[in-house]
């Protein structure tokens, strides 16, 4: 298994456990907590979805299936349930974007096994002293104008353009194209995988045992020649169909989106 990984996985069952203990739940004892529901794999039907999919093919032709890549935390950040959710024991932002780290850790390895990775988060491969500077760096990202004249923050772009795949040669704005340098260069990294937002909000009175809807914008640079190489924006409701409430595994239905970005026959993708 991949040393980042490995740690990034330790971390997040740390956060796990102690949310639990914290909370007075059981998730991890010999017998589930009343509310919790069944053990074993949870089980999820996804309703309302919308996506928004785009691929450069000349950035993605020549990627390095060798060269160091940059992975953020997510920049907006956003883990919502009601106060009384009585299986929302590990649920927390922080839970929610490991969850994201360790599916994006997992699908690259799988894409490109001989790719390393640069955990860049203070306390993990960043320095600690470097917090301030991180976070100042993705207020500035958010800030600054990517497409349509909105800045990276705003979903809008995206919204309008729903249920679109495309195949799109599109460079970045220079003032964010500029950023991205600095951070790939202070940091000797090539790409850099970017969850921009990640929105999780829990509802425990749907489906079987609960649901939540899930929001993200994601997107993977190429820093050295400033492009982006593809863009996924993915939103949907995930329904429990079994009696395992959704207590994790959050990113999971996001992951065979996202996979898919890695894995579709550009050729077969119009252009738009």
């Amino acid at each position: 298994m991949n040393q980042n990984f490995k740690n990034l996985f330790l971390f997040f069952v740390l956060l796990v456990i102690f949310g639990c203990a914290s909370s007075g739940g059981d998730s991890f004892g010999d017998s589930p907590c009343t509310d919790c529901g069944e053990r074993g794999e949870l089980e999820l039907a996804i309703q309302e979805e919308s996506f928004y999919r785009e691929w450069n093919p000349d950035a993605f032709k020549r990627l390095d299936s060798t060269a160091l890549l940059g992975t953020l935390p997510a920049l907006v950040l956003s883990a919502k349930a009601p106060e009384d959710c009585k299986f929302c024991h590990s649920f927390s932002e922080e839970s929610v974007d490991f969850d994201l780290a360790s599916v994006e850790d997992s699908l690259w390895i799988r894409a490109f096994p001989k790719m390393q990775r640069f955990l860049m988060m203070p306390g993990m491969q960043v320095p600690e002293e470097d917090s301030l500077y991180i976070d100042s760096l993705k207020k500035e990202l958010l800030n600054t104008e990517f497409v349509d004249g909105k800045p990276l923050a705003s979903l809008e772009p995206w919204l309008e353009r729903v249920g679109t795949e495309q195949v799109l040669k599109r460079g970045l704005p220079q003032k964010f194209k500029a950023i991205s340098e600095v951070l790939a260069s202070r940091y000797h990294v090539r790409y850099l995988s970017i969850p921009v937002v990640l929105q999780v909000e829990i509802f425990p009175d749907l489906g079987k045992k609960g649901a939540f809807r899930y929001e993200t914008l994601w997107l993977f640079l190429d820093a050295r020649y400033g492009e982006l190489v593809f863009l996924c924006y993915s939103s949907f409701l995930a329904e429990t169909t079994n009696r395992v409430a959704p207590e994790r595994s959050w990113s999971k239905p996001f992951s065979e989106r996202l996979w898919k970005m890695f894995s579709t026959n550009l050729s077969e993708v119009e252009p738009h």
